[in-house]
């Protein structure tokens, strides 16, 4: 997992050097596996009383950019029915509307919240929370 340290570090040593956002995402996860949401819906699977909508994102590892361009070797189910790398996906930085580090602290879709279960995070975090 990324540092803030680190982040706020790289944030400082890249002001001003013309780096893309796309060039400073290669940077801070180089090597690392990234979920990038780019806003739409994948599917929708509807039932009779219930409509699930299932955030359309991109698994893989970071392995450059070029100006506005991130460039990923993405996960995809292969003809053998298991995850596999090998698959350069080339995202436009101006696509990406959330992104997060695969780390095991939870999923893009694990992070939307109903507005109502916001109000938990007080209780849940009473010493962040100010």
């Amino acid at each position: 997992m990324v540092s803030n340290q680190y982040l706020i570090e790289t944030i400082q040593q890249l002001q001003g050097s013309g780096k893309t956002f796309a060039e400073f995402l290669a940077t801070i996860f180089h090597d690392k596996f990234l979920e990038i949401y780019v806003g739409d819906t994948y599917e929708d699977v509807s039932t009779e009383q219930v409509s699930t909508s299932y955030p359309s994102v991109f698994c893989g590892k970071v392995v450059a950019a070029y100006r506005e361009c991130l460039i990923l070797n993405c996960t995809f189910v292969g003809q053998n029915r298991h995850l596999q790398l090998g698959n350069l996906v080339f995202v436009n930085e101006r696509a990406i509307r959330a992104l997060t580090e695969v780390n095991g602290n939870g999923t893009i879709s694990d992070m939307m919240l109903l507005s109502k279960e916001t109000l938990d995070i007080k209780a849940a975090f009473p010493d962040q929370v100010k």
